[in-house]
């Protein structure tokens, strides 16, 4: 971009940089003029992670040039050189390089060249953003000239490769390149020339961080991968939802950490399956994680799903898989690539609950063989799973799940795997008997799908029947007591029948193995309230992430802690509108709104919410009758009603059945 000089300012007697801009490019007086407009952009710019701009000037014969001060300090090109940074150091970077670019975006100015060798390390700690002379204004200018490659290439954004309008969403991909360097010691796409860099950038995906070193967050990885995200819609969209996040992960990092990194031997990549995964050390590693506790890697079990590996071979030959011990009837794609594409869709699901990537690799597996019933069902269960982990609230991904789980039928009618997921998209929409069927149906095809046999004990739990839905849920952790979905509902059995000191060591058992669990501490903050111990439920959740704030269930579960305190005002505030509007798709969590407004003291909503709670499928009228909360509306008609009604139906579904 140019040459840069040391030189002393006479005048104010100072060291300033002086950069004059390539011959090239003041020839052209359209490309002149588009660089001092960039560089007039740049020096608007006022931010203490920001080169400033002193002065823009010309030189008799026309050479542009910048004055610029100069800082002392390294290049994080030089510093990664050294090696890794530890997690503090390169989250520190990471957090002053995105506020700079946060106010430049602020201003209408996209950097476009975000790279280490544009971040300087002053001495003082402060990071220091260079080169704007990429940038593009949010007007559409482009500052550059257009329709060539602008920018180092392992750093570009995969719009940028493709020649593609760019926004700020440009930049924060490539701040996440930065960041996965910052950590690894190397650019998560690389290559001998720079077509292979491309390629890499446009159709790849970077290694896990998890089989780079040790030592790395999983909300961190989640994070990187998020900033990763190839589609500009699944990135994060400012800089500010990043930071937030970052920030987070920042407050639950230890005191100190070890200058050292641990780093794989070189060559090292990652298993390509789990059944490999477990003869390797990252493999058990991240086995452990799964089963035990990764905080996003657990909240993907949580979501009521055993995720059994994926093995044609075992599958053709009736084997246990060692990663589960459960068999694993799987119908293979004839296309190889296809299969491994799916190994890798289930990958990201299970490691690092990163549904849009996951829904990638899944895409990609369909691209190949449009049949490839296997992974059209998987790909229909992570829609539904947009729903089940709090992610979202919008109803559009439950039917978008049943149409790619009906299509996986259509080509496999005898497959396990989507009939076990139709069962999960009925219990959702409140379509409980259709629910129990698909759910026995898979049970038929896979007798020991753990899957399925989750969706029919919540199906039974729902229905107040929770005898069979205890047995059922034992049996399940006789066989794997790590799977700990069937033991959050034991735990919540145990709550429903009174029995609040049971459910608290149930759901303990859970944190036990993931600190950091939604929904088992959820479920134990509701524990704690019902037994008046406000205190305890309070902090069960202060202790969850930033990040976990913002799911659903957490949102649900501070509502009602709130309201029990007193705290009406703020109680409202975390029951927002969104919130409510993922209460009345998630079954579990309707009548939870209808406790809180029975709590409120407003008789109206709480009733009308717990109407919606039975259209859901949620059928506990005993549980109506003894819930704390709803005592203050157990006396009026519409509440005997919907008790009247919930019989009606049981005994219309017994003559049914008997008939």
């Amino acid at each position: 971009m140019g040459v840069v000089y040391k030189a002393e300012d006479l005048k104010l007697l100072r060291m300033v940089a002086l950069k004059f801009l390539p011959k090239e490019a003041t020839r052209d007086p359209e490309i002149k003029r588009r660089f001092l407009n960039e560089a007039r952009a740049a020096s608007a710019l006022d931010h203490p992670n920001i080169c400033s701009v002193h002065e823009i000037n010309e030189t008799r014969d026309g050479m542009v040039f910048m004055v610029m001060p100069c800082y002392i300090g390294q290049t994080l090109n030089e510093r990664i050189r050294q090696g890794p940074l530890p997690v503090p150091e390169a989250l520190r970077i990471a957090m002053q390089t995105a506020e700079g670019l946060a106010q430049a975006h602020q201003k209408g100015i996209i950097h476009r060249d975000i790279k280490p060798g544009n971040i300087v390390l002053c001495q003082d700690g402060l990071v220091k953003i260079l080169d704007f002379g990429l940038a593009k204004l949010a007007d559409g200018s482009v500052l550059t000239r257009e329709g060539t490659l602008l920018g180092t290439v392992a750093y570009m954004s995969p719009e940028q490769t493709w020649g593609k309008p760019v926004d700020r969403r440009t930049d924060i991909w490539s701040l996440g390149v930065v960041l996965y360097e910052m950590l690894a010691g190397r650019p998560p796409f690389a290559g001998e020339y720079p077509q292979s860099i491309i390629y890499g950038i446009q159709n790849e995906t970077p290694a896990p961080m998890t089989s780079l070193r040790t030592g790395v967050p999983l909300q961190l990885e989640h994070t990187l991968d998020k900033t990763l995200a190839k589609a500009m819609a699944e990135r994060y969209q400012s800089l500010d939802d990043l930071l937030v996040d970052l920030r987070a992960i920042e407050k639950t990092l230890p005191p100190h950490e070890p200058a050292a990194v641990s780093l794989p031997a070189p060559g090292l990549s990652p298993p390509a399956s789990r059944t490999e995964a477990l003869k390797h050390p990252v493999g058990r590693l991240r086995r452990r994680l799964t089963l035990a506790a990764g905080s996003v890697a657990v909240m993907m079990l949580a979501a009521l799903v055993w995720f059994q590996p994926w093995r044609s071979q075992e599958a053709e030959h009736g084997k246990t898989s060692p990663a589960t011990g459960l068999l694993a009837p799987k119908k293979a794609s004839a296309n190889k690539e296809a299969n491994e594409y799916l190994d890798r869709g289930l990958f990201f699901m299970t490691s690092q609950l990163d549904l849009p990537r996951a829904r990638q690799m899944l895409e990609r597996a369909l691209a190949l063989d449009a049949t490839f019933a296997e992974a059209r069902a998987w790909y229909g269960f992570t829609s539904l799973l947009m729903i089940d982990t709090g992610k979202s609230n919008d109803s559009k991904w439950i039917y978008k799940a049943e149409e790619e789980l009906r299509q996986a039928l259509k080509d496999n009618p005898n497959s396990a795997r989507a009939h076990s997921a139709l069962a999960a998209v009925y219990f959702y929409s409140g379509r409980k008997e259709l629910e129990r069927k698909e759910a026995e149906k898979a049970l038929e095809l896979s007798p020991d799908d753990m899957d399925a046999k989750n969706w029919l004990g919540n199906y039974f739990l729902l229905s107040g029947d929770y005898a069979t839905a205890h047995k059922l849920f034992i049996s399940m952790l006789e066989r794997d007591p790590l799977f700990f979905p069937p033991r959050m509902n034991v735990g919540e059995i145990y709550r429903l029948q009174g029995n609040i000191a049971a459910a608290v060591r149930e759901q303990k058992k859970i944190l036990e193995q993931d600190p950091n669990n939604i929904y088992a501490s959820a479920k134990l903050a509701r524990a704690y309230i019902d037994a008046n111990d406000l205190p305890l439920a309070r902090m069960t959740l202060e202790r969850l992430t930033a990040a976990d704030r913002q799911n659903y269930t957490i949102k649900i579960a501070w509502a009602l802690v709130l309201m029990a305190e007193g705290k009406n005002a703020e109680a409202v505030r975390e029951m927002d509108p969104e919130t409510l509007k993922y209460a009345l798709i998630a079954p579990e969590s309707t009548l939870e709104v209808a406790d809180f407004y029975a709590l409120a003291g407003n008789s109206a909503a709480a009733l009308e919410w717990l109407e919606r709670a039975v259209r859901n499928g949620d059928e506990r009228s005993d549980w109506f009758q003894r819930d704390p909360f709803l005592k203050n509306i157990r006396a009026l008609p519409r509440f005997q009603q919907i008790l009247d009604s919930i019989d009606l139906r049981r005994r219309m579904d017994s003559a049914r059945n008997g008939a």
